[in-house]
Parts: structure tokens; C-alpha cells; sequence
């Protein structure tokens, strides 16, 4: 009988130790789920308490500790990045062709998951004046607003920028541009809609309850300056080459609603290059790149376009525009568009090829961008081929 015994404790203890096992791989796995998910809230995952004794399992989200400065690494961006040039360099302030330009761009990342991303950006920039054919000075201005969460953390920028440009050689084909911006940049969050440790009696979350935490903002504003320089070649309006050099957040300002005046806005540098080639009379292709770098983070995202002509007679043109991109390590994505006259509308769409295909189902962002150009004269060349205006 007390061999039974034995023998009945053993068993039991052997089932205890598989099922703390079985619990333990079961939070692991929990907890690695939870933390990718986290990174999308801009917030982190402290810890989970997991009570054997009653099962109940206790969430604790703390915002705004050590890794707050994460918060503010990286910049937000677009995969039409071509189509946002305020963007990438106020040096591309006024480089194009036409008088006045308005750009709108949106993007919806992470649709698939509970804290999506949302983006809007908003620009315009024109040539204002005009020396020898030669010389000219470009002013813009740009807003773009991003929310994600469910603290609704929310960056807003607005820039004012300028750009010097320059037609050198003697068909003015070569054009050099000197851009600078400055401007105001804000970040906010709301508190009342985060879930804290506090609030929970057992298993049960209490809005009602005092969370216990003590914030001292929910939301801070900053100066901001960036610079850059841009080099175009223009053979004729189907045959062009633009590269540009742009520095951003030069005066590093400082990025905490903790008040450290130790975390600041990193540096960020863009490299961005632009091939359109007409291949035959009815086909341009269009080659593009861009590379970024902030603090240790960097991106490089490539890809081609082709834009087929449906109908062209002077001034009047339709322009198909179908290509494919790579982001390394984040996502593919393919664009469909339209140029109509002065209008130029695409879509683009994101799939997910990073680690966190698993929580968004490799569905990544949706994009759109609408550009609209005026133009009150038009230049031609000696060849009939439309020149940039300054």
C-alpha cells in the first residue's frame, strides 16, 4: 500500500513539473508575441505576471521609461519616397518642371493589427524668381501628421523651406540646388486610453481606478532645421537625372516627455537618385533609389517603373505608371498609377517580408500619393523638347 503511495506522489510530481513546463513555454511564447505587437504601440513590455496558483494572468504596459528614446528613433517614411520630395531634401524645393506644385501623400501601415499606422503629408513649392535664365529662387512648404497606438502617439512636423538654383553648360542642361528648411516639430500622447496594473482587481480591468502613474507631459514641441544639395540633368522632359544629398534635424533638438534632456533627435541623412529614360516612343523606364541612416538604423529601398503612353499630343498626355520596390528586411511592394495632363495619382501596396509578417499576415501598408503641377508658361527648347522652369 505505501509502495502504491510512492509510486502515486511520483506520478503526480512528474505531472506538476510537465505542466509548469507546458505553462512556462506557453508565457514564453506569450510574451514573445506581445512584444512585437508592442513595438507597433511605441510602447514596451515590462513583464508579465503569470500567478500559478490561481492561473490569472496580469499585463503590465509601462510607457516612457529608459527605452523612451526608442520612441523617437527613426523618422517616419513613405514607399513612394519619390513622390514626397520635401521629404527627402529641401534642396528639391522648385526642381520640376512647371511653376507651382501640390503634393498630398497618405499611408495606412499595419492595417491587419489592432494599432495600425497612420500618415498624412501635405506639401507645395513654386518658383518665385527667376535671374538671367540662370539663377532662381524656389520656396515650399511642407505638414505631415502620424498616429499610431492605442495612446494615440501622435508626430506632427511643419517645415518652411527655400532652394538657390543654378543652370550651368551651355545648353543649361546641368542644374545645381541649394536647399535649407527650418520649422517646428511636436509629439503628444494620450494617457487615459492605456491599460496600467493598477486598474486591474484580479483578473477584471477598472477604468474607474487611479492608474498610479505620475507623467509629467503629454506633449512637448521643438525647433527643426535640415539642409541639402541636388544635382539634375535634363536632356528633355523623357530624359532625366536627379540625385540629391539631405541632412535632417541639424540642431539635434531635445525628445522626452520625461524631461531627459539627455535623448535627442538623431541625425538623419538621405541619399536619393532618379533615373527617367524614354526607351521608344510610347515607354519611359524609371529607375529609383533611396538610402537613409539614422543612429544606427538605416534603409534602403529600391525599385522601377515603367510609365507607358496611352495618348500624347502636346500638352495633352495619359501615362500608365506600373513598377515594383524592395525595402531591405521590411517589405516588397507594387505601384499602380496614372499621369493625366497635370495629374499624377498612384497607389502602392506593402507586403510584409520582416519578422512581423506573423502578426500582420505579410500585409504591410497601403499607400497613395496626388500631385498636381501648374504650369502658366511653357518653355521649349531648340529641339521642342519642355525644359525645367525656374
Amino acid at each position: 500500500m505505501r509502495m502504491n503511495s510512492y509510486k502515486l506522489q511520483a506520478t503526480i510530481r512528474k505531472l506538476l513539473t510537465a505542466s509548469e513546463k507546458l505553462i512556462a513555454a506557453s508565457y514564453k511564447s506569450l510574451v514573445e508575441r506581445v512584444w512585437r505587437l508592442s513595438a507597433s504601440l511605441h510602447l514596451r513590455l515590462l513583464t508579465y505576471d503569470l500567478r500559478l496558483k490561481n492561473l490569472r494572468l496580469a499585463t503590465i504596459f509601462l510607457l516612457l521609461t529608459a527605452y523612451s528614446s526608442l520612441l523617437f528613433a527613426q523618422d517616419i517614411h513613405f514607399s513612394q519616397f519619390n513622390f514626397s520630395p520635401l521629404s527627402q531634401n529641401p534642396a528639391f524645393t522648385g526642381v520640376f518642371d512647371g511653376d507651382v506644385r501640390f503634393v498630398a501623400n497618405y499611408r495606412n501601415q499595419w492595417f491587419t493589427v489592432p494599432v495600425s499606422y497612420n500618415t498624412f503629408s501635405f506639401s507645395t513649392d513654386g518658383n518665385v524668381k527667376t535671374w538671367k535664365e540662370t539663377h532662381g529662387l524656389s520656396l515650399g512648404g511642407m505638414f505631415y501628421y502620424d498616429r499610431a497606438g492605442d495612446s494615440r502617439f501622435s508626430a506632427m512636423q511643419a517645415m518652411l523651406s527655400a532652394a538657390y538654383q543654378l543652370r550651368l553648360g551651355a545648353t543649361k542642361a546641368h542644374s545645381i540646388s541649394v536647399g535649407a528648411s527650418v520649422g517646428m516639430g511636436g509629439r503628444t500622447i494620450q494617457y487615459q486610453y492605456l491599460y496600467f496594473d493598477n486598474q486591474y482587481t484580479g483578473d477584471r480591468y477598472n477604468p474607474n481606478l487611479q492608474s498610479g502613474e505620475q507623467f509629467p507631459n503629454s506633449s512637448f514641441y521643438y525647433p527643426d532645421v535640415a539642409a541639402g544639395l541636388s544635382y539634375q540633368y535634363t536632356k528633355s522632359s523623357r530624359k532625366q537625372f536627379t540625385m540629391g544629398i539631405g541632412i535632417h534635424h541639424l540642431n539635434q533638438a531635445r525628445q522626452s516627455f520625461l524631461n531627459d534632456k539627455n535623448i535627442r533627435l538623431d541625425l538623419r541623412y538621405t541619399i536619393n537618385t532618379k533615373l527617367r529614360w524614354q526607351i521608344c516612343k510610347k515607354l519611359d523606364l524609371v529607375p529609383e533609389a533611396q538610402f537613409q541612416y539614422q543612429d544606427t538604423k538605416y534603409e534602403l529601398a529600391f525599385g522601377v517603373h515603367t510609365k507607358a503612353y496611352i495618348f500624347k499630343q502636346n500638352k495633352a498626355s495619359v501615362c500608365l505608371n506600373t513598377g515594383a520596390y524592395y525595402r531591405n528586411n521590411d517589405a516588397f511592394y507594387l505601384l499602380l498609377g496614372m499621369d493625366y495632363n497635370a495629374w499624377q495619382v498612384n497607389l502602392s501596396y506593402d507586403i510584409n517580408t520582416s519578422k512581423f509578417q506573423r502578426a500582420t499576415q505579410n500585409n504591410g501598408a497601403i499607400e497613395g500619393s496626388l500631385i498636381y503641377i501648374l504650369s502658366k508658361v511653357k518653355k521649349v527648347d531648340s529641339k521642342g523638347a519642355d525644359c525645367q522652369i525656374f
